[in-house]
């Protein structure tokens, strides 16, 4: 029995919490027609088996700001 309404686990990341670091990934500046491609710090969180991503950078070429965030499945080989 649990105090969490129901449909609430006590899983979720908002009461678990999560694991956060900070990584580096390849992406490509989202103006077009630059579409410049280089590697800029990340950050990940961690949680459930799924890491999210969030990053901003400023492109070299364009000058333009870019933000772009994502997911993907740690343990998918693919």
């Amino acid at each position: 029995m649990s105090n969490y309404p129901p449909g609430v686990t006590g899983f979720e990341p908002e009461i678990a919490g999560y694991d956060e670091r900070e990584n580096i990934m390849e992406v490509e500046c989202g103006y077009d027609p630059c579409r410049y491609a280089l590697e800029v710090p990340v950050t990940e969180t961690y949680s459930h088996d799924v890491v999210q991503w969030y990053a901003v950078w400023v492109c070299p070429s364009c000058n333009e700001e870019n933000e772009k965030e994502g997911w993907y499945d740690p343990n998918d080989d693919n």
